[in-house]
């Protein structure tokens, strides 16, 4: 499993910067750059949907991470395989304001 640090607070996964998930899944499918990719698991903390169906746990420093990045060099059968990682997305509403800060083109 990969250690995870991740910025976006606003994500109710989030807790003090740790992953609460499990697991994450890391997209963008054509990325070439780390801009192009993005945590689809991220959930806006304030979207109320989201609040009740949200067990609160305790957020995890190691964690699974699928990745849909296919051109990165951490990713092997869509699974990373990098030691650790860094999702940035501080004050991100939507997945889309979020990326994958250890993404490497292996273009």
């Amino acid at each position: 499993m990969t250690i995870l640090r991740c910025s976006a607070t606003t994500c109710i996964y989030n807790k003090n910067e740790l992953c609460s998930k499990g697991e994450i899944d890391v997209i963008g499918e054509n990325a070439r750059y780390s801009d192009e990719t993005s945590c689809g698991s991220f959930r806006d903390r304030n979207d109320e949907a989201v609040k009740s169906s949200c067990a609160d746990g305790c957020g995890c420093e190691k964690i699974k991470i699928d990745c849909k990045a296919e051109k990165c060099t951490y990713n092997e059968n869509c699974k990373c395989t990098a030691a650790a990682i860094g999702i940035a997305g501080d004050g991100a509403c939507d997945c889309r304001e979020t990326k994958c800060d250890t993404f490497e083109c292996k273009c």
